[in-house]
């Protein structure tokens, strides 16, 4: 008696022991696969062709209460529960592979994944960064594979009599997110193990996302029941629930609204792209994609960010779409917002490089960088902001270009648009300027000058305000000689020591900062000799 109570205690003691998550995977009932009979159906000829194991027909016999096997009513149902059925195995298609993403065959063989491979249970996907692949299963299912995940295919099957299929996936981690048995086929079933949890479903669309501590599923069509530590819930559409390791599920919370993606731009002309999203309220970080189908089935790009805006980098010019989505603090993803969007970013808008915001010159120097592979550019220039108002458009094959026309005072737009062969690109992000003219050449004709006691004066209009002269005496009109050079804030000027001769005037106006207008010159003649000092030196002769 002793021995049996122990070998009962230890048969509990294994039992408790055993791991939660493989009875899990078995926590959910099978249903039964309704056959209907034909002339000449037989229990034993029916269990040969479906079950797995023919000769337990008579276990068949009992499930239907079948009390004259010999006596089989054709058009009747015969319920086999799907759990008895013999299986085969039914290889997932590759749809589309983007970016990097290995393959490892269930003979250990590892390679780059190709599109329209076939693949066995027991092969395992990894995905890089940016990359991503999408599997169609045997009853329609279609996963794509996130960037950044794992996926090892444990079963891929189809039932005897075909139509149900029998999909088992274990997510090691990263996301997946799957459009489940879309034929509502009556017997498939679909289930996503991870490391804390498992999600099974017979037809729906939901995502799961698995890391070594938790699982995060959220349901976007339909309903998933989502199992962990020996206890189920089921996840309503629009909803999502966390299970962290070792615990059950989280009760399901709604799933935050999609973000408003209405004020995003449908073309884009720079590298990197930006979208900014409006803030939202629980949102704690955002998800981007950008895929080349409208379904996601190729994504190109992702990107995450705790900040309502997203940023990725270099894609080909061409047409893409954009789908956002904000988490919660509990990291469950909400629901998308689609954006379609055309990238026209080539050739690269050269870089602005002169003038600066102040123009001086009525015909400034606009420079720009060279861009590899433009041969020409074209060149914008605009009163207003948004170049509805022009006054420059010309195109140059050099990195510069001087307007042949003078601009009036003012504020102006500048841009620059490279072109290769016929395509022109997008301009580059203006830059604004603006034309204040060099202070003119002063009036300094009207000035009587005067010599007296070795010095000459004159007084000069008043300057405008901020400005002063600059003054120089020279022998020459080029300044070579020069006699005197002082400067005046308010117009009058003295320069000494100053003989009277000949000699020339150049005054010009200049600015604080020591910006200088042109020079004015003039010609200052010496006064002629006093008759009276002659007749002073002829006294002496007269006295004679």
């Amino acid at each position: 008696m002793l021995p049996r109570t122990l070998l009962l205690l230890a048969l509990l003691l294994a039992m408790a022991a055993a791991p939660v998550a493989a009875a899990d995977t078995k926590s959910e009932a099978m249903p039964d696969w309704h056959y209907t009979l034909r002339p000449g159906d037989t229990l034993i000829g029916v269990s040969a062709r479906f079950l797995a194991r023919p000769a337990e027909w008579p276990r068949l016999q009992r499930h239907n209460r079948i009390t004259q096997p010999r006596r089989l009513i054709p058009g009747s149902a015969l319920l086999i529960p799907l759990d008895w059925m013999r299986q085969q195995p039914a290889p997932a298609t590759v749809m589309a592979v983007r970016g990097q993403v290995r393959v490892m065959h269930p003979d250990s063989t590892e390679r780059a994944l190709q599109a329209d491979e076939k693949l066995l249970a027991g092969t395992v996907l990894t995905t890089a960064a940016n990359s991503s692949a999408t599997l169609r299963f045997a009853d329609g299912s279609v996963l794509v594979l996130q960037p950044g995940a794992r996926l090892a295919l444990d079963t891929v099957s189809v039932y005897a009599g075909g139509g149900m299929v029998d999909t088992r996936l274990r997510l090691q981690h990263g996301r997946v997110e799957i459009g489940a048995n879309p034929a509502r086929a009556r017997g498939s079933r679909l289930q996503v193990i991870t490391p804390s949890a498992v999600a099974a479903v017979r037809g729906t669309r939901f995502r799961v996302g698995a890391d070594a501590s938790a699982t995060r599923e959220e349901t976007l069509e339909g309903r998933v029941g989502l199992v962990a530590s020996g206890r189920q819930v089921t996840v309503p559409e629009g909803q999502g629930s966390l299970a962290e390791l070792g615990k059950p599920p989280r009760p399901p919370v709604t799933l935050l609204p999609a973000p408003d993606a209405s004020a995003l731009p449908a073309r884009v002309e720079t590298l990197p792209m930006r979208f900014k999203l409006p803030e939202q309220p629980g949102a704690v970080s955002w998800l981007g994609q950008i895929a080349e189908d409208a379904q996601f089935e190729k994504l190109v790009l992702e990107d995450t960010a705790t900040a309502p805006q997203l940023s990725f980098a270099d894609l080909p010019d061409g047409r893409y779409a954009l789908r956002v989505r904000a988490a919660d603090a509990q990291g469950l993803q909400g629901r998308d917002a689609i954006h379609a969007f055309e990238l026209d970013a080539r050739p690269f808008a050269p870089l602005l490089t002169a003038p600066g915001t102040r123009v001086r010159h009525a015909r400034p120097d606009l420079q720009w960088s060279t861009v590899v592979g433009a041969s020409a550019y074209q060149v914008e220039v605009a009163r207003d902001a948004a170049f509805a108002d022009k006054v420059l458009a010309e195109g140059t094959s050099d990195t510069r270009l001087i307007p042949t026309k003078e601009l009036q005072p003012g504020g102006y737009h500048w841009r620059v648009a490279s072109i290769e062969a016929a395509d022109q690109g997008p301009y580059s992000p203006a830059r604004p300027f603006t034309y204040d003219p060099l202070p003119g050449a002063p009036e300094i004709n009207l000035a009587a000058p005067v010599f007296a006691n070795n010095a000459l004066t004159l007084t000069l209009p008043p300057p405008p305000a901020g400005l002063h002269y600059e003054l120089v005496l020279a022998r020459d009109a080029e300044r070579t000689q020069i006699i005197w050079q002082g400067s005046s804030s308010d117009g009058r000027l003295q320069a000494s020591p100053v003989e009277p001769a000949n000699c020339y005037l150049a005054a010009r106006l200049v600015e604080a900062d020591g910006t200088a207008g042109p020079y004015a010159t003039r010609m200052i003649e010496a006064p002629p000799p006093s008759p009276w000092g002659l007749l002073l030196l002829l006294l002496p002769l007269l006295a004679i």
